[in-house]
């Protein structure tokens, strides 16, 4: 294999027609300059330079090996460019694996924010139950992966958290709606919706109602959010998400929360998991430390808007 150094060289000697003026041109001795074009010339089977008193020529196959190198050393002056512009987030791509609850508008909205900052950076986001969501990071599909409710996964780690207490929301005029305070024993009996086994929060229901010797009855189980959000309005039924996978429902008043006490929907997270050991190009390591900047201000608005609809709801 060509050495880079020696390909260097003999570029400068051609250029120069000389191997003294490259020397002096390269800080380097003549005997090193020709050391190097000797290795070439054992390398390449051939003579690549006639030595002459005025200097040197090339021969016929070092005239074809310049012409190569040229075309070689300047993709690597493509390279460097192309590596600073990743390190000055100039271009580069993020992968990213999440579930369905912060996609929208959390995520689009922040990725939104970040390419107006760096608008070469290319994105690329797979929606997905959390399982699906690990296992895309996992296997060198996605850089960084969003999941909520608490995970175990060896080759996973967990670089930030946003606490996100699982919601039991209905329409305005469910009778529950009132601002009562609820135990889960009041849910029991109410239709409800809820997301397949795919997700975290099936499972979390289930753990959750077993506890008090029931399980939830939905009237339909789905793999998607929002078909589960209109089915619940339409119906006037129970769905269960966190605030940031309803929020622009709650927000125009379609669904509010449900004053409810229960101890295991309180203390759960959306987390942002990566890779064990994994190389991150500077784009992921910038848009990493951009979205957890915003994970406690997501909280603090969060709780100020549950206290808000709930006091409207008293």
């Amino acid at each position: 294999m060509i050495n880079l150094t020696a390909g260097q060289y003999f570029l400068h000697v051609a250029r120069f027609k000389s191997i003294r003026l490259a020397a002096e041109r390269l800080h380097v001795s003549p005997s090193a300059i020709s050391r190097q074009i000797v290795k070439l010339e054992h390398e390449f089977g051939g003579q690549l330079v006639e030595r002459r008193a005025e200097g040197v020529e090339l021969t016929e196959a070092g005239k074809v090996l310049i012409e190569h190198l040229a075309v070689v050393f300047n993709r690597i002056e493509v390279a460097k460019g192309d590596i600073a512009n990743l390190r000055d987030l100039k271009a580069g791509t993020v992968s990213i694996a999440t579930v369905e609850g912060i996609s929208d508008p959390f995520l689009s909205a922040h990725i939104t924010g970040f390419r107006t900052r760096h608008p070469g950076v290319e994105f690329r986001v797979r929606i997905r139950g959390r399982e699906r969501v690990l296992e895309a990071v996992e296997q060198h599909l996605s850089q960084i992966g969003f999941v909520y409710d608490h995970y175990t996964h060896e080759g996973i780690e967990t670089v930030g958290q946003w606490r996100q207490p699982l919601l039991a929301l209905a329409p305005p005029k469910h009778p529950l709606a009132d601002g009562r305070r609820l135990r889960l024993e009041d849910l029991a009996d109410q239709p409800c919706v809820m997301p397949d086994s795919g997700f975290g929060i099936y499972h979390l229901l289930n753990r959750a109602f077993s506890k008090i010797g029931r399980k939830p009855e939905p009237i339909i189980v789905a793999d998607q959010f929002h078909f589960l959000i209109r089915h619940a309005i339409r119906n006037n039924a129970i769905v269960y998400l966190p605030l940031q996978a309803v929020l622009s429902e709650v927000k125009l008043g379609q669904l509010v929360p449900l004053n409810l006490d229960s101890r295991d929907f309180e203390h759960r997270f959306i987390y942002a998991v990566v890779r064990r050991g994994q190389h991150r190009s500077p784009a992921c390591e910038a848009f990493i430390a951009s979205i957890l900047s915003v994970f406690a201000e997501g909280e603090t608005s969060d709780a100020a808007l549950l206290a808000r609809l709930r006091s409207g709801q008293a």
